[in-house]
């Protein structure tokens, strides 16, 4: 007990007394004591009277007394002794019901006489006398069992109504497994529990749990209440209804009757209520021919017969049986049942093609499974065993892979040029008695493998090609087999290159690449080219391509074209040989030798002569094979002196050419002499005068005299041999020449590829081809084949199919994925049956797979922890405003990238979801886009966005966008977030190429080298990859029967344009044709442009002086008579130019002129005319040298000399252009000029008879050496029979020629180059050369000077009389 005195202490309790006839103002002190609760009755507190200072005796007499202020009388105060003592017990809780930390007890002491009040506090501390309690003995708690754990659940909190440490501390839970408490203080301290579900409850095996809840508080000693919480679980659809068994199998004979029980079934579910009850139902997996055949009470569960059963049309029957409750959630289980029908052996054993794959590829490798068989038998026993075979003659074999099924796989290589198909014939047999079979023939069918290489019938081709062919022609077709199919058949022909004499093959040779037709490019000449040898490829279009070639032998058969020439005796064209003989001649003396020749082949240059004329048969004779004329006998008196001999040199060909040359021999008495040079020299006309007669009367009288001084001379020294004034001149060269044709050969080249062009003509058109090849191979020529596709196909997921006994086809919705209906409530899905037919047909249905609730998410907050300021004073019901401090949020749910450039309008390219945390107009979007955009935004659903395309796309302006989706909330201030996206476009060819002109003009200078390039025509194309790689070629078009590839050649890959030929303005001086570009895409575009080739003249060609004509090198003479006035036209030179306007403008001037004062010459006609007339100082003769020039860069000329003579008498006066002859009168007295004729003839006549009379009295001695020809070689051989020889090789042509005298041979043998004019010459007598072999000839250096001047060799031959 504590008994305290506050008379000064810090509490003070101030009190106003109001006593009757006066206000009295006192302070009175407290006495303040602390006792505790529960004190027995009569325990001393205090001494009161000692504490406040009072005597124990007067106590009683001033009557004191206590008064309870709280009413109830606890305390009393022993009067004799002074102490305060307990008069009933004290109960704390009920006094202060309020729990508070104190608890007090205030009384009022009253003493009489005098009257004082003494105030008196008692402080009551609480002990630990009451246990805890609950307010409910028993706590009911329902729960349910799919009730998550971690949840919780509040319970009622015991009461103690003592204080602090002696109130509740703490609770206890009895030991169960699915339970715990956590104890929770509150504001006011006390102590409360949640139960917490910490393992999840099952109904099914504990329905009831009974708990113990216990409070404990903190005295000492400790004091506990209890309650009971009985937790009661609330039944979930959680159990799915159960069969006894998964699978039945039931037996039942076939034709039981309608009725009977076939199997009742129960099933049983552990929940209760509703979610117990079951109904039964088949499942969407029974087919209806089951459903049809039993019947199934929904309610027992009783399945019975509702059909006929016939094991012939079913043997078994599987059913699907689904029991399922009626709770809210229903669930359901399901069991199988298998119904065998009992067997009779009455059916045919059948076979079922799971797969068979048709057609196949023939190079399929050994155990290919082509297909899989299943066999079955509705029968039972040995009746249902069935085998499985197939015919023995097959490159197949049967494998079995499983129970009854088989596959059948490739046994031996397959070759579908030998059997492109096989009917696989499936035979099925069973074991029964008799055993029944059935069968199934699917044909398989094999696809092509470019396996074989084209093969050509011959591996040598030896084609003969008549001479003189056309170009263009047809030689042959090269066709080669390709026993492969479609494109591994297509067969591609081309020249392998080969140049000969720097000329290629595909120059001289074109293959039409598609039909191998070989043809020739030009005219072939068999004297210029006899053969070629070269190769033909032909390859397929498989991949990788094959290819064989074949050898060709082209061999050029001779035409008899060339007739044969005479080259011995020469004569000028179409003159006659003059040829003279002795008289004496004896019989069988050569007379001539003709000699022919023919450039032909052996067969039509065999040349034979015969006689065409003769004048006497009888005298001379011909040899058909050597061409020597002899005499037949000897002349006689009778004989004309003058004989005429045309003989006919005829080859052998078909029809046979010949040529003839006439000989005219003349017989003569005595020695002939020898003739004067053949040299013709112009007569050189001189007008007479006067005096001028005079002086030829007296040159004539002197040369008179002279030549009797030679003749007396000759008389005297008869003995003396006389030399010929002339010798026999040497025979003019024959000539040959050999005209070439040299075809062009072209071959272009880049860096990067070498190309080759080649045209191939149908009757329907041209195909142009071609085809690059890297660089270092050979030329690929090829055609494309016309309607070849290419067909897209792709992958497909194919879904994996059940089958049914009965051989239906069921598929299964498996969940893969575990649904969340939270993110997606509906799924809808397709489901698509496709048939086995040709063509398949399909049908679908759509299933919507709903996704039912299942509470499994516990409420949840947008935050852990909020903080909201709130006005003060703010009125009840106001809304705590949400602050605006989330950003709304964008979910990209799907993106199509890239996607194609032509993707029509309202494709959905992107579906995207926004969202904000927040609430009100804080957590409204609005989701936006830029604006320069071909794209909008389409709302779907709600917060659901679908990005479509608004208008059309263009990858060749934009190629990829970023798409930037800006969602802004409509908060104050708003919040935004963005998200970007690149959407990239996919190229489409949807661009034509393009070139930069539509026409192009290109000039091209005239001889210009083959293969030169003319100009780059490059298109553009903006689309991408193949549709971008574009293909140049050349539209055909047919110019005088000459392709445009023939002429030129582009690059198919950048168009760069090149000549295959040399241009002449003068024959080509334009071409127009087409260039077109081609892409590579699918369709391929095009574009084509104009080309214009103009051909640009170059000064080559010199002009040429058709008037005053004259022979080649040779001098005009004209003649004049000298009293021509001035200005008149002398002459008009006149020169044509075969180049361009400009090129062909001839100016013509004098080069050289006797007298520049005497003619003038217009320099644009060509006219000369004279400036004066003539006078007696200017000379006869006048040389005018004029030169025609054209008006090139630089110029060509050409120059004509014209040798002016003058005459006295007049002449008749020239036509402008026409030549007119002039006539001379030499004479001014005809008598005088015939006497002087008449005399001069009669002299000759006298010196004739002179000299005849000398060599008859006298034998001619041969002359001395004269200078022979040069460079001949010259032997002397003793023969009697006179030779001459023209014989040819490729290196030389030689001339071999033999003189006759009657002393010797003379044998010249001469080598000529081929191409040089041949020298056919006699060879004089007498040249003093030793006798040599025909091997080893001398030759002649000597040579006359006069003789080189002339160009010409000559020989002279003394022949004397025998």
């Amino acid at each position: 007990m504590h008994v305290h005195n506050s008379g000064n202490s810090w509490r003070r309790y101030v009190s106003a007394l109001l006593f009757t006839g006066a206000f009295v103002n006192a302070v009175i002190a407290v006495t303040h004591y602390s006792v505790p609760e529960e004190l027995e009755e009569g325990s001393i507190v205090a001494n009161l009277a000692s504490d406040l200072g009072l005597d124990v005796k007067t106590l009683s007499r001033r009557k004191m007394r206590l008064d309870n202020i709280s009413g109830k009388r606890y305390l009393d105060v022993n009067k004799e002794t002074g102490e305060l003592y307990i008069v009933e017990r004290i109960d704390r809780e009920y006094l202060c019901a309020i729990k508070t930390t104190t608890c007090y007890l205030k009384m009022e002491a009253t003493l009489e006489s005098p009257q004082r009040i003494f105030y008196i506090e008692i402080e009551i501390t609480d002990i630990n006398d009451n246990p805890p309690h609950f307010r409910r003995d028993t706590i009911n708690l329902d729960i349910m069992e799919s009730t998550p754990a971690g949840e919780r659940f509040s319970v009622n909190n015991a009461v103690d109504p003592d204080l602090g440490s002696n109130s509740v501390k703490t609770y206890l839970l009895g030991e169960n497994e699915h339970f715990d408490i956590e104890i929770q203080t509150g504001r006011d301290g006390s102590k409360f529990a949640d139960l917490i579900l910490k393992k999840g409850l099952d109904r099914e095996k504990q329905a009831v749990h009974n708990l113990i809840l216990t409070a404990v508080d903190g005295g000492a000693p400790t004091r506990t209440g209890t309650a009971s919480i009985i937790v009661r679980v609330l039944d979930t659809n959680d159990n799915a209804p159960t069969f006894e068994k998964d699978n039945y199998a039931i037996n039942i004979m076939e034709n039981s009757p309608v009725g009977t029980l076939v199997i009742k079934l129960n099933a049983t579910d552990l929940d209760d209520g509703t979610n117990a009850q079951i109904e039964y139902t088949y499942s969407l997996y029974t087919s209806e021919k089951t459903q049809g055949t039993f019947n199934l009470n929904p309610s027992t569960g009783e399945i019975t017969v509702k059909g006929m059963l016939n094991y012939e049309d079913i043997r078994n029957y599987e059913m699907e049986i689904i029991a399922m409750d009626k709770g809210i959630n229903s669930l359901s289980g399901q069991c199988k049942i298998k119904i065998s029908v009992a067997d009779m052996n009455d059916n045919h054993p059948e076979i079922s093609i799971k797969s068979f794959q048709s057609p196949i590829k023939e190079n399929e490798p050994i155990d290919t499974v082509i297909a899989v068989v299943s066999v079955s038998d509705k029968d039972s026993g040995d009746n249902g065993v069935v085998d499985l075979h197939i015919p023995d003659n097959m490159p197949f074999k049967l494998r079995e892979s499983s129970d009854n099924y088989y596959e059948l796989v490739v046994s031996e290589p397959l070759d579908r040029e030998k059997v492109p198909e096989y009917d696989v014939t499936f035979t099925v047999t069973d074991r029964g008695s008799p055993p029944l079979s059935d069968n199934e023939t699917m044909t398989l069918e094999l696809l092509d493998v470019n396996d074989n290489v084209p093969q050509f019938p011959q591996s040598f081709y030896t084609i003969r090609v008549m001479e003189n062919n056309a170009p263009g022609a047809l030689l042959s077709s090269l066709t080669a087999f390709d026993p492969d199919l479609h494109e591994n058949q297509y067969l591609v022909y081309f020249i392998l290159e080969k140049e000969i004499a720097n000329t290629s093959m595909s120059m001289l040779f074109s293959i039409n690449p598609e039909n191998g037709n070989l043809y020739a490019l030009k005219t072939f000449d068999y004297e210029i080219e006899k053969e070629f040898l070269f190769h033909i490829e032909a390859r397929d279009s498989g991949s990788p391509p094959l290819s064989s070639n074949v050898t060709v032998h082209i061999i050029i058969v001779d035409q008899n074209d060339n007739a044969p020439v005479i080259v011995s005796p020469w004569r000028a064209h179409g003159s006659v040989v003059e040829e003279k003989m002795p008289r004496s001649t004896d019989k069988g003396s050569l007379v001539a030798k003709v000699i022919a020749l023919d450039t032909d082949s052996v067969h039509n240059s065999r040349i034979t002569y015969q006689f065409l004329q003769v004048t006497d048969a009888t005298l001379f004779s011909l040899d058909q094979y050597n061409g020597e004329i002899r005499t037949m006998r000897m002349f006689s008196y009778r004989d004309p002196r003058h004989q005429r001999l045309v003989v006919v040199a005829k080859d052998n060909g078909e029809p046979a050419l010949s040529a003839t040359v006439t000989i005219k021999l003349s017989t003569v008495e005595t020695a002939v002499k020898a003739y004067s040079d053949m040299t013709e020299v112009p007569l050189e006309y001189d007008i007479f005068s006067d005096l001028n007669l005079y002086l030829v009367i007296g040159l004539g009288s002197v040369s008179f005299l002279l030549l009797i001084t030679i003749l007396v001379t000759i008389v005297l020294k008869c003995q003396k041999p006389k030399a010929s004034k002339a010798a026999p001149p040497c025979r003019n060269s024959v000539i040959s020449e050999r005209n070439s044709t040299i075809a062009d050969s072209t071959l272009v080249s880049n860096d990067a590829y070498w190309y080759s062009l080649f045209l191939a003509e149908t009757r329907k058109g041209k195909l142009v081809v071609r085809q690059p090849v890297p660089k270092g191979s050979r030329y690929i020529v090829s055609s494309i084949p016309r309607g070849t596709g290419l067909t897209d196909t792709s992958d497909s997921a194919a879904s994996t199919l059940q089958t049914g006994r009965d051989g239906t086809k069921f598929a299964d919705l498996i969940l893969k994925k575990a649904l969340d209906r939270e993110q997606q409530a509906v799924h809808n899905l397709i489901l698509t049956a496709v048939d086995g037919g040709v063509p398949t047909r399909t049908g679908t249905a759509s299933i919507i797979v709903r996704v039912l609730d299942v509470n499994d998410n516990a409420p949840s907050f947008d935050k852990d922890k909020y903080v909201v300021d709130v006005m003060e004073n703010s009125p009840i019901g106001s809304l705590v405003t949400d602050m605006n401090d989330n950003h709304p949020e964008i979910s990209i749910k799907s993106f199509q990238s890239p996607i194609k450039e032509n993707e029509p309008i309202d494709t959905v390219i992107a579906v995207v979801s926004v969202s904000d945390k927040d609430s009100g107009d804080n957590g409204v979007v609005d989701l936006h886009i830029p604006d320069n955009m071909p794209f909008k935004l389409r709302e779907s659903s709600d917060n659901y966005y679908e990005l479509v395309v608004s208008e059309p796309l263009d990858r060749e302006k934009v190629p990829e966008y970023d798409v930037t989706f800006t969602v802004t909330d409509r908060g104050s201030p708003p919040l935004s977030d963005n998200e970007t996206m690149t959407l990239e476009l996919l190229d489409v060819n949807d661009n034509v190429p393009q070139f930069p002109q539509s026409f192009y003009t290109i000039r091209v200078m005239e001889n210009n080298a083959p293969g030169a390039l003319l100009s780059s025509l490059t298109a553009f194309d903006p689309d991408l990859h193949e549709n971008q790689y574009l293909v140049y070629f050349i539209l055909e078009k047919e110019i005088a029967n000459t392709s445009m590839s023939m002429l030129f050649s582009i690059n198919p890959e950048n168009g760069n344009l090149y000549a295959l030929k040399t241009f002449d303005y003068e024959i080509e001086k334009e071409f127009l044709f087409h260039i077109e570009a081609r892409d590579s895409g699918s369709p391929p575009l095009s574009s084509n442009v104009t080309v214009h080739i103009i051909i640009v003249d170059q000064n080559d060609n010199a002009p040429v002086i058709v008037s005053p004509w004259r022979a080649h090198g040779s001098v005009v003479e004209e003649k004049i008579p000298r009293s021509t006035d001035k200005g008149s036209l002398v002459a008009k030179v006149i020169a044509l130019d075969t180049d361009s306007v400009h090129n062909s403008r001839i100016t013509y001037q004098f080069l050289q002129v006797t007298d520049a004062t005497l003619f003038s010459l217009d320099q644009y006609n060509g006219e000369i005319r004279t400036m004066r007339m003539f006078s007696y100082r200017d000379p006869r003769h006048q040389r005018l040298v004029v030169v025609a020039k054209d008006n090139g860069e630089p110029a060509l000329s050409a120059t004509v000399t014209i040798k002016l003579s003058t005459v006295e008498t007049a002449v008749k006066a020239y036509s402008d252009m026409t030549e007119v002859p002039l006539e001379y009168d030499i004479f001014s007295d005809l008598n005088l000029y015939l006497v002087i004729g008449l005399g001069s003839v009669s002299f000759l006549l006298l010196i004739t008879i002179l000299v005849t009379i000398v060599l008859k009295c006298q034998k001619p001695k041969a002359s001395k050496a004269t200078p022979p020809c040069r460079n001949s070689v010259i032997s002397e051989r003793n023969s009697t029979i006179a030779d001459s020889t023209l014989v040819s090789n490729d290196a030389y042509w030689y001339s071999l020629f033999l003189a006759e005298t009657r002393k010797g041979k003379l044998v010249v043998r001469q080598p000529v180059p081929k191409g040089s004019r041949y020298i056919v010459s006699s060879i004089p007598r007498g040249t003093g050369l030793t006798d040599t072999s025909d091997s080893a000839a001398s030759t002649l250096q000597s040579v006359m000077g006069d003789w080189l001047a002339q160009g010409a060799v000559r020989w002279r031959l003394w022949v004397g009389e025998g």
